[in-house]
């Protein structure tokens, strides 16, 4: 099932999207104001932007039964919800929520699936706006959602609601380095979605406020000669006979 971004948007490239609900720094789209009035009002909204931003988001998994002799079910991304973001002022995002059960229905083709929902804070921070730079100049930008089974303290600690799906949100991230990082370790699972419509520009105008790319310093060689104090022909308390 595609990615919807809770049927909120897609985004139309003809039309100029200005924000609504600024006071709630929301990412609703409308198309009520002139382009000039839209830039203006961006301006306005990342000039006074921290360098620290707390993005809260809404994930949907699926959990989907499969027809395989080793693996009972897959988890699936089944839609994003983007929600308020503000300042972090340093302080460390909220992770490892639990998923909680929604509803059982019939996905696709027919397969049942029972849907998981969890809320969670992306970290975005002006360090790392070199990582989102990279990633938004990549061939397929995306979100990365970290899911990683639960173990037996986390089953104890959890509700039996959460403990039925077995399965944790480790985070939500936007930084392809750290992403790497999480795959090589190998424990958790990474599943991607396409970073598109108003939280790509969102990410967009945040690289261009904070990433400042370095500029390439050709090397000049050194022209000094080094060589010109030094004593040549070897050792001068070794006597040598030449013929």
């Amino acid at each position: 099932m595609p990615i919807k971004y809770g049927g909120a948007y897609p985004l139309c490239e003809k039309l100029c999207l200005c924000y609504a609900g600024q006071a709630e720094n929301t990412l609703q789209p409308s198309i009520k104001h002139p382009s000039v009035k839209c830039r203006a009002v961006k301006a306005k909204r990342f000039q006074m932007m921290d360098k620290h931003i707390l993005y809260g988001m809404r994930v949907i998994c699926a959990k989907q039964a499969v027809d395989n002799p080793w693996i009972a079910h897959r988890w699936v991304v089944h839609d994003i919800l983007p929600q308020k973001w503000e300042a972090g002022n340093g302080e460390v995002p909220f992770g490892y929520v639990p998923l909680m059960p929604l509803h059982q229905h019939n996905g696709q083709q027919g397969a049942d699936e029972t849907l998981y929902i969890a809320d969670i804070q992306i970290d975005l921070h002006h360090a790392e706006a070199e990582a989102y730079a990279e990633n938004l100049q990549s061939s397929d930008p995306a979100i990365y959602i970290v899911l990683r089974p639960t173990d037996e303290d986390d089953a104890e600690a959890a509700d039996d609601a959460a403990a039925e799906a077995e399965m944790m949100l480790v985070e939500v991230s936007l930084s392809p380095y750290h992403i790497q990082d999480v795959e090589d370790c190998g424990e958790d699972q990474v599943m991607k979605v396409p970073l598109v419509g108003p939280m790509a520009e969102f990410v967009s105008e945040f690289v261009e406020t904070y990433y400042r790319p370095e500029s390439f310093i050709k090397r000049k060689r050194d022209k000094a000669r080094i060589d010109e104090d030094m004593n040549r022909g070897g050792d001068k308390r070794i006597k040598r006979a030449y013929h």
